[in-house]
């Protein structure tokens, strides 16, 4: 059995739905398991149709309306049995109807609520999945669309970041599945979301699918779980910052979580966890270049010749520094900063702290709310807190470096010959990564110099 999950980057239009459904048709004798995401685009129109209700009623025909263009086309254009077209054309019908009413609920009470919005935004998937499994029937290949909430993939935690209870899931889950892939069909199930035990859907964040996906490999027992994307793998670097980069070939699961934690979009941060324990192997590959071989991601370690194996970013970061004479000595301050932080749902991506600094890493989007929640704190001990924007994280990352030594000084030797001012530093948190924070504008050269360093260095 295999779990195979497709992004919506691999499923952007009737073109590639038809490339992503013969691409299963293939792997039919390895039983497949689909995990599915939203069409590409329509996640971020249920954001913003979402916002949009809450201060222009009007908006919502408009978006409705894009959105029922958009999946008319593929069903027009990717299903040719006229029954099964009609099937799933109503099918979607009946989710976008909902999904207006929704809208204009929220419009009517002013409000949306975090749980309003986490099933709102569900609806992509919810569609998405109709469209595949239409598909895949056209083609004579039984697929049935299935639903995360009503197959029992069960999570708990905050709205908008949910967490999967996998021993319930390891018990439920298969009582749906095994009959179907028992009768030759092919479970095409809901990416991104789960439901709480209340039943209602709780997503997992952005880029959740990739997660879903592992808890169903988990639950199924699989003997290895794909990735497929529109890109051929993880790559020594970013290829927006230089087209030097080559393909890796192999990531610990350790390496390939730090890689996604510190920028790596190709796969979510948490999508190794339910793996590890079974040791289920994770393979990343191209839907549009089925002949690259990609990156497998397992359990074995081995440290490459240079140590370091990518070179990272992220844009999207800020601090919060809490400055104070004796901050790094007061009991229970951390804490009250972390749970008004907390309180408000922004999640804190490092602590470094001094005798004289407190520094939090947090997203960028949510430094304003962060400094304006420790603001109204007015805690003793406190003399300032600064939002530091127009800033950017680089991790190095790679089996066995945090046992090379001089690693980091060839490193920050490179950055230093450069003239890169480094405003943070943290190392030792992860036995296969360490980062720095460098001014936004030196990113994209101290990158490019730190890979060419360690990959195109002829010396």
């Amino acid at each position: 059995m295999v779990v195979m999950k497709f992004g919506g980057a691999s499923l952007k239009d009737e073109k590639s739905l038809k490339q992503i459904s013969k691409i299963i048709k293939k792997r039919i004798p390895e039983q497949p398991i689909i995990v599915l995401s939203a069409v590409s685009g329509v996640t971020d129109t249920l954001v913003r149709a979402t916002n949009q209700a809450l201060v222009n009623e009007s908006s919502i025909v408009e978006n409705i309306n894009q959105l029922a263009a958009l999946h008319r086309k593929i069903v027009a254009e990717a299903i040719s049995s006229p029954p099964i077209r009609t099937e799933t054309q109503e099918q979607i019908e009946i989710l976008l109807s909902r999904l207006e009413r929704l809208l204009y609920g929220i419009a009517y009470t002013g409000e949306c609520t975090p749980r309003t919005r986490d099933l709102v935004l569900t609806f992509g998937e919810r569609m998405a999945v109709h469209l595949l499994a239409g598909r895949l029937n056209t083609i004579s290949c039984p697929a049935k669309a299935l639903f995360a909430d009503e197959i029992d993939i069960v999570a708990h935690g905050s709205w908008g970041l949910g967490t999967a209870d996998l021993e319930q899931i390891q018990c439920l889950l298969p009582k749906h599945l095994d009959p179907l892939i028992q009768n030759g069909v092919i479970p095409v199930i809901t990416g991104f979301f789960g439901r709480t035990a209340k039943n209602l859907p709780i997503t997992f964040g952005r880029g959740g699918t990739d997660y879903s996906a592992a808890v169903v490999a988990d639950a199924m027992k699989t003997t290895q779980m794909e990735v497929w994307k529109d890109v051929d793998g993880f790559l020594s670097t970013a290829p927006e910052i230089t087209q030097d980069g080559h393909l890796l070939e192999y990531l610990s699961y350790e390496e390939a979580a730090e890689l996604a934690y510190f920028g790596a979009k190709i796969l979510h941060p948490r999508t190794v966890e339910p793996l590890m324990v079974k040791k289920i192997p994770l393979i990343i590959k191209n839907t549009f270049k089925t002949e690259c071989e990609g990156t497998v991601i397992g359990p074995e370690r081995f440290t490459h010749k240079q140590v370091i194996k990518s070179v990272t970013y992220d844009k999207e970061i800020a601090v919060l520094r809490i400055y104070g004479a004796s901050v790094g000595y007061q009991v229970g301050l951390l804490k009250e900063l972390v749970t008004a932080l907390s309180d408000c749902t922004i999640n804190i991506k490092s602590v470094i702290t001094s005798q004289t600094s407190i520094n939090l890493l947090i997203d960028r989007k949510d430094l304003n709310e962060g400094f304006e929640q420790l603001t109204q704190l007015n805690l003793d001990f406190v003399d300032k807190i600064e939002p530091v924007d127009n800033i950017a994280l680089i991790a190095v990352v790679g089996e066995g470096l945090a046992e090379t030594s001089g690693l980091a000084a060839r490193v920050f030797s490179t950055v230093a010959k450069l003239g890169t001012n480094i405003e943070m530093i943290s190392s030792g948190a992860s036995r296969v990564a360490f980062y720095f924070i460098v001014n936004r504008p030196e990113l994209e050269k101290t990158v490019k110099s730190i890979h060419d360093e360690f990959f195109n260095n002829k010396g």
